[in-house]
């Protein structure tokens, strides 16, 4: 061994707590696990079959991507979005896709375009009858992280991975599901590549601003009152009309 390397652990623990995170995060974002609702080490231990300590280290990484909310002496919950949480979200994923949209009409490759248009035209052959709002939510999620890999822009996709897991979440649980997402769905997004295609810097800018706001409203309830901590209508009108 050099005598310069510093004592190294097993990278067990390490892969072992990623997975756990990998496992917790997807059953989350999925809408398995309701907002609000208690994460207690031991169980989730018993139940995945590994110690506390990759639960342990697994919850606080998922309160980091805004998943779950970590009290001192009460344990772990899965976060709950307010009006406030929500509208926030919505701004900063806003301001994200349009600089993504910014630097892919420069810096995209056509290796970048094949890559979203080979998942547009996957949803395509898809059997969309039973599509549900965890399968939908994945569809927009893989569409718009290709768009973030074509920007070719390491600290905006840094920016984009805080926050992703955490719009990934509000997507599925707001039903993203509704009775014209398979007509809509596709176009919207071919529209979206035409004009990286394109390299329309300005249009692109213009579009995905107004395509972001309105998926947010489209999934946004009216009847969820502000002072329970739930999601309520974004401040914000909506003049987007899909096209």
């Amino acid at each position: 061994m050099s005598d310069w390397l510093p004592a190294l652990g097993q990278p067990s623990r390490r892969v072992l707590s990623d997975n756990v995170l990998d496992e917790l995060r997807a059953v989350i974002v999925s809408g398995g696990i309701e907002a609000g609702q208690r994460l207690r080490e031991n169980e989730l231990a018993d139940q995945m079959g590994v110690s506390r300590g990759p639960v342990r280290e697994a919850l606080v990484r998922l309160q980091q991507e805004g998943l779950v909310v970590l009290e001192r002496h009460r344990g772990a919950r899965v976060v709950v979005l307010s009006r406030g949480d929500s509208e926030k979200l919505y701004r900063v994923r806003r301001a994200l896709e349009e600089l993504a949209g910014e630097y892919a009409c420069t810096f995209a490759t056509e290796a970048d375009f094949d890559r979203t248009n080979a998942i547009i035209e996957e949803f395509a052959r898809s059997s969309r009858r039973t599509t549900t709002p965890a399968a939908a939510a994945n569809w927009d999620m893989r569409l718009h992280d290709s768009v973030f890999v074509a920007a070719h822009n390491d600290p905006l996709y840094r920016a984009w991975a805080v926050v992703r897991s955490q719009v990934h979440y509000f997507m599925t649980t707001r039903m993203m599901v509704r009775p014209d997402f398979n007509e809509t769905w596709e176009p919207e997004h071919r529209y979206l590549l035409r004009l990286l295609c394109e390299r329309k810097r300005t249009e692109y800018h213009k579009f995905i601003g107004e395509h972001v706001r309105g998926s947010f409203q489209r999934v946004i309830s009216d009847d969820l009152p502000q002072d329970e901590g739930r999601l309520a209508r974004v401040a914000e009108p909506v003049d987007h009309d899909n096209s």
